[in-house]
């Protein structure tokens, strides 16, 4: 969940700056806290500044120096104070550690360490970890490996040596990456690529399992198992800096939700031989489940009603759900798993035990370099690009874009599937309007003061309405409850009274005469009904036309959803890039 930067030969001197900037890009990843540690230049000391709250404009005062780590924090461990910010120090004030993950057999460890005399200043797990490496007293890289290795969950580490000026760390199942500034002889770990998209994009994602040590020389790979180094490749990712900023947008949640004009027409040109491969996979009969958490769950369940289309049974499990079901999985199993990040633990538990029962394992992912993608047997990456804001958008519909070309391709419908997408493309494009924004962001406002929005949909519309009603809970805080249509006479329509808000979602499709008479039954009780269609209708208060485009109509109704949660969140004081209590990536249990 929590945030790591650091850099090593920083070109400016002023490594503590660096750290912060970086840890600006990094603060969707957690906003509870944030620290710097630093070597200055001329001391031998480390200095630290580490604060509770937002990082957003904050500065910090550190000395001039050439090596830094920071963390941008989500508490899990001890309260949100500035005692357990991140970065936590050892007796000697040696190492500066900072963690992401979860340590969970600190509380064994720290009693051992209280027993041996250490002084702890904080209720963290994490600051057990610069104890651990302290007490071994032998030299750095092994005390670090050895360290992480007595540590149990998914973790990742990096440790800052005032002594040595060298950055240590190691990952299992958290993310890491390093970027390497040849240039400038600059190196740079972070949780994620955004943190130093400034200086490089020449990057290496560490894999469970590994550690890397960085001096003012080089930087070195290594097998937590055997010890031993190892020869490692750097890539090129394709990313501008550009992807990573706001480009005139008041925040980044605008910006990737207009993006969607670009992003979803995107997925066009990716996967072709993938998809047929998997197609031809599917068509020899496998079993095809489809798994996820939160708005890839979703994705998942539309996902499943594409493939009803194309004529393939399929299942749909909640990746954090899906244990009770693993007896149903077999050699002849496609596991086709969607995230975002690639890092979601509980999709990464799910994935791991199918493989162990002799699954296909399919990723459709946006961020590159994860752990699901490199464990995975096919991965279709949708190239949504960098998504900052903590609330997805355009990497749920590149993703969503994707799962409807795999089911038209298993149709023998692929290139009228692209066409298709093409068209929604271009739609949107005209739909992103001024007219279109102003009418949504009247809405807004006369849902500004509502305690509570109610949705329905049928078939498509059906994971159309948990996504839209999703983001409106994400980004403003308003209860937003959706429902299945035919489910209104067994119990829900007990909720409506007067003036109570209802969406309906819907499309030009077998759903519309029943959808539109659900709608009658809640206008009956009062509800102000809120078209989302490519129509307009007399049980409709007031709607919000989307274009026609058939099975593709879900898209653009979720993206009303997408438009007014960003503007709901606004109108309600909420800070639509980073919502209380969430994190970007969901890296623990």
């Amino acid at each position: 969940m929590c945030g790591i930067f650091a850099v090593l030969g920083d070109i400016t001197n002023d490594a503590s700056q660096t750290v912060l900037q970086g840890l600006k890009k990094l603060e969707y990843r957690g906003y509870d806290s944030w620290g710097i540690a630093v070597k200055p230049i001329h001391s031998p000391t480390l200095r630290v500044d580490k604060h509770v709250g937002k990082i957003g404009e904050a500065k910090t005062n550190l000395p001039k120096g050439t090596i830094a780590i920071g963390h941008t924090r989500w508490a899990t461990h001890g309260g949100v104070t500035d005692e357990n910010a991140h970065p936590h120090l050892d007796c000697s004030a040696r190492f500066a550690v900072i963690h992401n993950g979860i340590v969970e057999n600190y509380r064994d460890l720290k009693e051992k360490l209280l027993k041996s005399g250490h002084k702890f200043r904080s209720e963290t797990d994490t600051e057990t970890v610069a104890h651990l490496i302290e007490d071994k007293k032998i030299p750095l890289k092994d005390a670090v490996f050895q360290t992480f290795k007595e540590l149990v969950g998914s973790n990742a580490i990096g440790v800052l040596d005032s002594d040595s000026e060298t950055i240590v760390a190691a990952r299992n199942g958290s993310p890491l990456v390093a970027g390497i500034d040849e240039k400038n002889k600059q190196f740079f770990l972070g949780s994620d690529v955004p943190a130093f998209l400034k200086y490089t994009n020449k990057v290496y994602f560490l894999r469970d399992g590994e550690g890397i040590t960085i001096n003012k020389k080089e930087l070195k790979i290594y097998d937590l198992k055997t010890g031993k180094e190892k020869t490692f490749i750097p890539q090129t990712l394709d990313w501008k800096l550009q992807d990573a900023e706001k480009s005139g947008f008041p925040h980044f949640l605008l910006k990737e939700i207009h993006e969607q004009k670009n992003t979803i027409a995107k997925t066009v040109s990716l996967n072709s031989e993938e998809i047929k491969k998997i197609s031809a996979l599917i068509k020899k009969k496998y079993n095809v489940i489809l798994t996820g958490c939160g708005s890839a769950s979703y994705c998942a369940l539309a996902g499943k009603y594409y493939f009803a289309q194309a004529g393939i049974e399929s299942q749909v499990y909640p990746a954090n759900e899906m244990m009770p079901f693993l007896n149903f999985i077999e050699r002849k199993t496609l596991v086709i798993a969607i995230s975002q990040s690639g890092e979601t633990a509980d999709t990464l538990l799910a994935v791991k035990a199918a493989q162990k029962k002799g699954a296909i394992i399919i990723a459709v992912v946006n961020a590159r370099g994860s752990t699901l993608e490199r464990i995975s047997d096919y991965v279709l990456p949708v190239g949504a690009g960098p998504e900052i804001a903590v609330v997805s958008t355009k990497a749920f519909t590149a993703q969503l874009a994707t799962m409807y070309l795999l089911s038209k391709s298993v149709a023998g419908k692929f290139e009228e599937g692209k066409e298709m997408i093409k068209k929604l493309s271009r739609e949107l494009k005209k739909w992103f309007n001024p007219i279109s924004i102003k009418h949504l962001i009247e809405i807004a406002k006369l849902l500004l003061d509502e305690e509570h929005i109610y949705l329905i949909g049928k078939y498509l519309n059906y994971p159309a309405t948990l996504e839209f009603a999703l983001k409106i809970k994400e980004t403003s805080y308003l209860h937003a409850e959706p429902f299945a249509a035919g489910e209104l006479k067994h119990g829900v329509i007990t909720l409506i009274q007067k003036g109570t808000p209802c969406f309906v979602l819907a499309s030009n499709d077998e759903t519309r005469d029943e959808l539109l008479s659900s709608a009658a039954q809640l206008k009956a009780r009062g509800g102000r009904i809120i078209g989302v269609a490519p129509f307009n209708s007399n049980e409709f208060n007031e709607v919000i036309r989307t274009p026609d485009l058939g099975d593709l109509t879900i898209l653009p109704n979720i993206i009303v959803g997408q438009l007014l949660g960003y503007y709901l969140g606004i109108g309600r004081g909420a800070d639509p890039d980073k919502p209380r209590n969430l994190a970007k990536s969901v890296t623990v249990k």
